[in-house]
C-alpha cells in the first residue's frame, strides 16, 4: 500500500507545469468544473477554460443557474498541440451544445488522436461519442448515457471512477473526490508511459489483470456464490483470459481475479458474457456497484 501511495504521489507531482484545457460552454455543472480545476491548480497545473463563447460562461448549480467563469481561450484560437491534457465537465446543456459544434468535436478528437490524457465526468462523454472516440472504451457516466455509449461501442460502467488507458471518467458530482484523484494520477503520467501499453517485466505468463470486489446484499450470499461458480463455464470460452478465480473473502464479500496477456484481452473480457452477467444482476444481488480495478501483473506462477 505504501508503494502504491508513493507511485500515486509521484504521478500527481508530475502534474506540475502541465497545461490543461477545460472545454465548456453555458450550462456546465458548476462543481464539475470548479472542483477539478481547484485540484489541478493546487497540484501546479496551468488550467485554461476553452469555449466557443467569448468573455464568460455561466454554470448550472444543480437546479438553477450558478456562477460565471471567465473564458481564457476562445475555441477558434485553441489548439490541442498547445495543451498536455483535456478536462471535460458535465451538466446536460453544456456537452449537448458542444457536440453540435464541429470545432469542439475536432478539438476533443485531436487529444485522442495524439494519445493525450482526457478526463470526463457526468454527461461529458457525449462529446467523446460525437468525436468517434468511445468505441472499445470502458466509460463511466450519468446513467442516462448508457444506451448512447453502448450504441457507440463503449462498455458503460456504473462506477465512481473508471480508467481506460488515457481516459478517466466518472458518473456524477458525488464522484468528484475519486475523479480528481485519478485525473491527477493520469495527467501526471509521462507521455512515454501513456504511449506504451502495459507489459510485464518478468515471466512469460505475466501481463495485465482485473481485481473485482463484490458485496452481496443481505440474504443473497448463496446467489452470488452460485453466480461466480457458473462464471467459470463462460470464461472458458475466452481464449485471451489466461486465469480466472472466483473467491469468497468474507461472509458477504466476494471477489474475482483474472489475468490476460495484454490489454486487448482484458477489454474483450470486460465486454464479454461474464461482465454482462454481473452487470445484469448487479441491482438484484449486490449491496453496491462492483469495484473493478485494472492492475498489472509483475510476476506469476501458473500450472
Amino acid at each position: 500500500m505504501a508503494e502504491k501511495q508513493k507511485q500515486a504521489d509521484k504521478q500527481q507531482a508530475g502534474v506540475k507545469g502541465k497545461k490543461v484545457a477545460i472545454l465548456a460552454t453555458d450550462g456546465f455543472e458548476q462543481v464539475e468544473l470548479t472542483e477539478p480545476r481547484k485540484a489541478l491548480d493546487a497540484a501546479g497545473a496551468k488550467t485554461q477554460v476553452v469555449s466557443p463563447k467569448s468573455g464568460k460562461i455561466r454554470g448550472w448549480k444543480f437546479t438553477e443557474w450558478g456562477d460565471e467563469v471567465a473564458v481564457d481561450v476562445p475555441l477558434d484560437q485553441a489548439k490541442a498541440d498547445d495543451f498536455d491534457a483535456l478536462m471535460l465537465p458535465g451538466g446536460v446543456m453544456n456537452p449537448d451544445q458542444l457536440r453540435m459544434q464541429p470545432s469542439a468535436i475536432r478539438f476533443v478528437r485531436a487529444f485522442f488522436d495524439a494519445g493525450k490524457p482526457v478526463a470526463a465526468i457526468c454527461h461529458a462523454p457525449w462529446t467523446i461519442i460525437e468525436a468517434g472516440c468511445a468505441e472499445g472504451r470502458e466509460i463511466a457516466s450519468w446513467p442516462s448515457l448508457r444506451t448512447d455509449l453502448e450504441n457507440a461501442g463503449a462498455t458503460w460502467q456504473d462506477r465512481e471512477v473508471c480508467i481506460d488507458g488515457n481516459l478517466v471518467t466518472s458518473r456524477k458530482p458525488d464522484d468528484i473526490p475519486a475523479f480528481n484523484r485519478e485525473m491527477l494520477a493520469l495527467f501526471g503520467n509521462s507521455s512515454e508511459a501513456l504511449a506504451q501499453p502495459p507489459r510485464a517485466d518478468a515471466g512469460e505468463e505475466a501481463g495485465v489483470a482485473l481485481l473485482v470486489r463484490l458485496e452481496a446484499k443481505p440474504g443473497r450470499e448463496a446467489d452470488v456464490e452460485q453466480l461466480l461458480r457458473s462464471g467459470l463455464s463462460l470464461v472458458r470460452e475466452e481464449p485471451d483470459t489466461t486465469a480466472w478465480y472466483g473467491v469468497r473473502l468474507g461472509n458477504s464479500t466476494f471477489g474475482i481475479f483474472d489475468t490476460f496477456t495484454d490489454d486487448s484481452g482484458r477489454r474483450a473480457h470486460l465486454a464479454g458474457r461474464v461482465a454482462r452477467s454481473l452487470n445484469d444482476r448487479a441491482s438484484e444481488l449486490f449491496a453496491r456497484a462492483p469495484l473493478i480495478e485494472r492492475v498489472d501483473v509483475l510476476a506469476c506462477k501458473l500450472p
